[in-house]
């Protein structure tokens, strides 16, 4: 029983880390801002055209944080 309990965790636990690992913002505000809530100088990605693009969080022109690409 107790294997059975663990094993179960354990196969819980990766299940979770792997849909955390998936969510990617859609744009370059939703980056950095949002649940992400990150500030100027933080590592960002967000889902675009070409495939995944990362980059860090800046102030744009306007004073918006978002992600610009490296």
């Amino acid at each position: 029983m107790m294997f059975k309990l663990s094993f179960t965790t354990v196969i819980f636990a990766v299940a979770t880390l792997f849909a955390t690992a998936n969510a990617l913002a859609d744009n370059d505000v939703d980056a950095c801002n949002g649940s992400n809530d990150y500030g100027v100088g933080h590592d960002c990605a967000f889902s675009g055209g070409s495939g995944t693009v990362e980059g860090t969080c800046q102030n744009n022109a306007c004073g918006n944080l978002i992600c610009k690409p490296n």
